[in-house]
C-alpha cells in the first residue's frame, strides 16, 4: 500500500481533533477542526500519478469505509483531471459492491460529477430498476451525465412517467430528463404535470418542458397558471411564459401581479445569482407591450401610487430602478 494513500484515507476517516486545535468553552465537537476536515483540504492535490493507488484500496480493501474514501478520491481526481473513464471504473466497481447504502452513497457522489459519460449506462439503467429508493433515484441522477445510449435512457424515463406513482421517482426522472428529453417525452411530463400537486415535482417537470419545447408550450403553461394552486408552481409558470410568450399572455400576468399584490406578504424572500421575483418576470413581460395595451400602463401606476409597501426588498429595488425612474 502506497504511504502517501494509506496515510490520507486514516486521516479522512478520523473525526478527532486535529493537533493545534481547540475548541471554545462549552463546544464538545466541531467538525471543521477534526483531522478529517484537515485531510480533506488535501484531496486537491492528488495527481495522476496516485490513480493505481487508490484503485488498489478499491478493488482489494475488505474494509468499506476505507473503500467509500478512496472512491470519494477517484472521483475527485476524475474531474481534477477529465477523465471519465475513472468514473466508468467506479461504476463497474460498484456493481460488485454488497451493500446497499455504500452503492447508494457513492452512485449520489457520482451524480454531481461535472464530467460527461459514455460509458456503463447498462449498469446505472439496472440500478435504476433497484427497489432501494437511494439506489434507484441516485442512479436516475447519474443517468443525466449519459452522451451514449441516449434513447435507451430516455426511453427508460418515460417508463417511470408513464407508471410510477412515487414522488420521488416522478421528481428525479423529471430532473434528469432536462438534459435526456426530447419532443418524445413531451406527452408524458404534461401528464405528470397535470396529474400532480406537489411543487418540487411539478416545477422539474415544467423546467424538462421549458428546455425541451418552452416555446411551444405556452399554451400548457397559461393552463396550469389557471388550474394549479401552489404559490411556487405558480411563480415558475409565470417565469416560463414571461420568457417565451407572445402577447397572449398579458392578460394573465396583469392578473397574476394584481393577485400577487392584493394583500400584503410576511416574507422577504431572498434570490440567488441570476434569480428574480416572480412580479419581475412578469413586468418584465409587460412592459414589452405596453406601447399596444394600455392597461400595462394603468397596472404600472397603480403599483407605483399604492402597492410599492407591498413590494419587498427585491421587488421594490427592480421596481425602482426599471419602472419608477423611467
Amino acid at each position: 500500500m502506497n504511504e502517501k494513500i494509506e496515510h490520507l484515507i486514516s486521516e479522512l476517516l478520523d473525526d478527532s481533533l486535529a493537533p493545534g486545535e481547540t475548541l471554545e468553552p462549552g463546544v464538545r465537537y466541531d467538525s471543521s477542526k477534526t483531522v478529517a476536515a484537515k485531510a480533506r483540504e488535501r484531496i486537491k492535490e492528488l495527481e495522476s500519478e496516485d490513480i493505481s493507488h487508490i484503485k488498489e484500496v478499491i478493488i482489494n480493501d475488505k474494509n468499506k469505509d476505507r473503500r467509500n474514501q478512496a472512491y470519494t478520491l477517484l472521483s475527485s481526481l476524475a474531474q481534477k483531471l477529465n477523465e471519465p473513464d475513472l468514473i466508468h471504473f467506479l461504476i463497474k466497481q460498484l456493481e460488485k459492491e454488497k451493500n446497499k447504502s455504500f452503492i447508494g452513497l457513492n452512485l449520489s457522489g457520482i451524480s454531481w460529477c461535472k464530467l460527461r459519460l459514455n460509458q456503463c449506462s447498462d449498469i446505472v439503467l439496472k440500478f435504476a430498476e433497484n427497489k432501494n429508493s437511494h439506489i434507484k433515484h441516485s442512479a436516475i441522477q447519474v443517468l443525466s451525465l449519459y452522451d451514449s445510449n441516449k434513447k435507451q435512457i430516455e426511453d427508460f424515463l418515460i417508463e417511470i412517467l408513464n407508471n410510477s406513482k412515487d414522488e420521488y421517482d416522478l421528481t428525479y426522472t423529471n430532473s434528469t430528463l432536462q438534459v435526456q428529453g426530447t419532443s418524445k417525452s413531451i406527452e408524458s411530463l404534461r401528464n405528470v404535470i397535470q396529474e400532480n400537486k406537489k411543487s418540487d415535482l411539478l416545477n422539474t417537470g415544467l423546467y424538462a418542458l421549458d428546455r425541451i419545447d418552452g416555446a411551444n408550450q405556452v399554451d400548457f403553461f397559461l393552463k396550469m397558471l389557471h388550474e394549479k394552486k401552489d404559490a411556487f408552481v405558480k411563480s415558475t409558470l409565470t417565469e416560463l411564459i414571461a420568457k417565451h410568450s407572445d402577447e397572449r399572455a398579458i392578460e394573465a400576468l396583469i392578473d397574476r401581479v394584481k393577485k400577487i399584490l392584493s394583500r400584503k406578504r410576511t416574507t422577504n424572500m431572498h434570490y440567488g445569482k441570476d434569480q428574480f421575483p416572480e412580479i419581475v418576470h412578469a413586468l418584465r413581460y409587460l412592459t414589452k407591450f405596453e406601447s399596444e395595451d394600455s392597461r400595462i400602463t394603468k397596472l404600472k401606476t397603480w403599483v407605483l401610487d399604492k402597492k410599492m409597501d407591498y413590494l419587498d426588498e427585491t421587488e421594490t429595488a427592480w421596481v425602482e430602478k426599471s419602472i419608477k425612474s423611467r
